[in-house]
């Protein structure tokens, strides 16, 4: 029995017991009978990340369909949630550089040369017409007793209108603002021979004399096709005394004319915040007269308008009213300074000693302007830190703030001895006689 002892004793040699928490646990060095390696299953090890990276495969094909469902259903949710709460479309205008630059030695204004290219683009005078047909409307109004023109309640007259644009499901037409002025907002239109629909007003200025309306496509009616094409609106800026024009509209008190002629002078209109182009002709007017000139690349460069003595029709250079469409198109608020201003040249400059800028000939009574304190004599040379100077460029940065914004306007006011400047601060409001119109 010793002997079974000391061997059993034997075979334990070099091998520790220990008792831990009373688990047994054999440690030793030398346990030949376990000479095989544990390896951990590839898939147990990358367990977690296979379970992150289908996460995340999941999370990315959710959003992607979610991103599609919204594309295809956004549109039709959109106007079903806001209808028509969503802002109107307004047109885009290229609009055309003034530039101001007078001959030191003559008192003539260097206009800007005709491109070879339009110069390139002249057509027949039938191929104006024809085309200026296809742009052309007739607005049948009536006409309410007014005291300028005291037309009998019901008296029927026809105006030409102009498309301008076409947005969305509607044309935009540009017409006279007294006709709109008279007819409540709304009115007939006829669109070649036989099409008609109706115009309802976007929005009206009467310094300026435009009315936008707007025609839904689908109030025209027409037995058969008509063809209708969008009018391009030139640069003005570069007519010249003796250039060929053509008037299409109401001439002479009667639809559809046609008069040819040239551009006898150009003068300057000032008005409140802006100045006017007029090109004069010796085409003979009538009261009521309102009509639309082409040049002979077949593009719109003025509306034309009888000259208060009826002798002759002139035009407003369209490149001027531009702005104005553009705001009038969006149905906004039309804001303004207050004032009545000239551009200063570099001929006038060198005569009176005056800087380059906006200089202001007078300042309309209870107007932003007055309030802020801007005066007869001050030189316009800045609005918000930007450098402008012509009025023709300070205009159409101002139509592009809003009712109650308040703008910087930097001016030079005549000191002792020299010139000193001053920045007022504006608070905008809208002008009183313009009329936006109800959608």
């Amino acid at each position: 029995m010793e002997l079974e002892n000391k061997s059993s004793e034997a075979e334990y040699t070099g091998m520790e017991l220990k008792d831990k928490n009373s688990r047994t646990e054999y440690t030793g060095e030398d346990f030949s009978l376990y000479t095989e390696r544990i390896v951990v299953n590839p898939r147990v090890k990358y367990k977690k990340l296979f379970s992150l990276l289908k996460l995340m495969l999941a999370a990315v094909l959710f959003g992607a369909v979610a991103c599609g469902v919204m594309v295809i259903l956004y549109p039709f949710l959109d106007r079903r949630i806001n209808g028509e709460s969503q802002p109107q479309s307004s047109l885009v205008m290229k609009k055309d550089e003034y530039l101001i630059d007078y001959d030191s030695s003559e008192d003539i204004l260097e206009r800007p040369a005709q491109t070879e290219e339009a110069a390139a683009e002249v057509k027949s005078l039938t191929e104006i017409v024809e085309n200026a047909r296809k742009c052309m409307v007739v607005l049948e109004g009536v006409y309410m007793a007014d005291e300028e023109q005291p037309y009998e309640e019901g008296e029927r007259e026809d105006v030409a209108g102009l498309i301008v644009g076409e947005l969305e499901d509607y044309y935009v037409i540009l017409t006279d603002e007294k006709l709109m002025r008279m007819t409540g907002g709304g009115c007939a239109v006829k669109f070649g021979e036989s099409a008609v629909g109706q115009a309802y007003l976007i929005g009206s200025d009467s310094y300026s004399g435009l009315s936008l309306l707007r025609v839904e496509k689908s109030s025209i009616s027409s037995s058969e096709d008509f063809d209708v094409s969008i009018a391009v609106l030139d640069n003005s800026y570069i007519v010249e005394e003796q250039d060929e024009v053509v008037a299409v509209g109401r001439i002479s008190g009667s639809m559809d004319e046609i008069r040819y002629g040239n551009v006898s002078a150009i003068t300057t209109e000032s008005s409140v915040d802006n100045s006017f182009e007029i090109f004069e002709t010796e085409i003979v007017p009538s009261s009521g007269d309102y009509c639309y000139f082409f040049n002979m690349a077949g593009n719109v460069i003025g509306i034309g308008r009888p000259s208060e003595d009826l002798q002759h029709m002139q035009a407003v250079g369209i490149s001027d009213l531009k702005p104005m469409i553009e705001i009038l198109s969006s149905s906004s608020d039309i804001v303004y300074l207050g004032i009545r201003s000239t551009n200063v040249t570099t001929s006038t400059a060198e005569r009176y000693k005056l800087p380059m800028g906006i200089y202001i000939t007078d300042v309309i009574m209870d107007s932003p302007a007055f309030y802020a304190g801007l005066q007869s004599g001050d030189v316009i040379t800045q609005l918000n830190g930007n450098t402008v100077l012509t009025i023709q460029e300070f205009s159409e940065k101002l139509y592009q703030c809003s009712n109650g914004e308040n703008i910087t306007v930097t001016v030079k006011r005549a000191g002792r001895d020299e010139y000193r400047e001053l920045t007022f601060s504006v608070v905008l409001a809208v002008r009183q006689s313009s009329v936006p119109g109800e959608r």
